[in-house]
């Protein structure tokens, strides 16, 4: 009984190890460029992996070359939309291949700027005024709680 309950034990505990050292990839289209997260079983990042980007138009050419970042972060600015192919290779042994759908009309959107906040005057007589409300609050608080007065 204690026999087979070890072994079963065992065998999960090295199951979990071997799935959580597979190389992953997380896409995010983020226009104009495609942004790529490896990691390891989907949340370890793997860090400094060797990445190969490759065109629709020619699936031999390398498009891109280059390094994951120290969190495991990769982006490139596609040409054109179709199929691209990633190779991610972290030179230890972990591989994986993807493909990334990139629509034909793959653009930045435009945003509306955004607005600057208050200056660092307004902020303190803000707080300045925030202080004396307060303050006001408190005493006609304490004037009404006085009796006979």
């Amino acid at each position: 009984m204690y026999i087979s309950t070890l072994l079963l034990l065992g065998a999960a505990a090295l199951s979990h190890h071997c799935f959580a050292h597979e190389l992953e990839a997380t896409v995010t289209m983020a226009a104009p460029a495609v942004v790529i997260r490896a990691a390891y079983g989907g949340s370890e990042p793997v860090p400094f992996a060797k990445v190969q980007v490759f065109t629709p138009a020619a699936p031999q050419q390398e498009f891109q070359t280059g390094r994951t970042d120290s969190r495991g972060y990769f982006s490139f600015v596609p040409e054109r939309g179709g199929n691209w192919s990633i190779v991610l290779d972290d030179e230890e042994g972990h591989r994986n291949t993807i493909t990334v759908a990139v629509p034909e009309p793959f653009e930045a959107r435009t945003s509306q700027a955004r607005t600057a906040g208050p200056s660092r005057i307004e902020r303190a007589a803000q707080g300045i005024a925030l202080l004396f409300g307060l303050t006001g609050f408190l005493y006609g608080f304490k004037a009404r709680r006085r009796p006979g007065a």
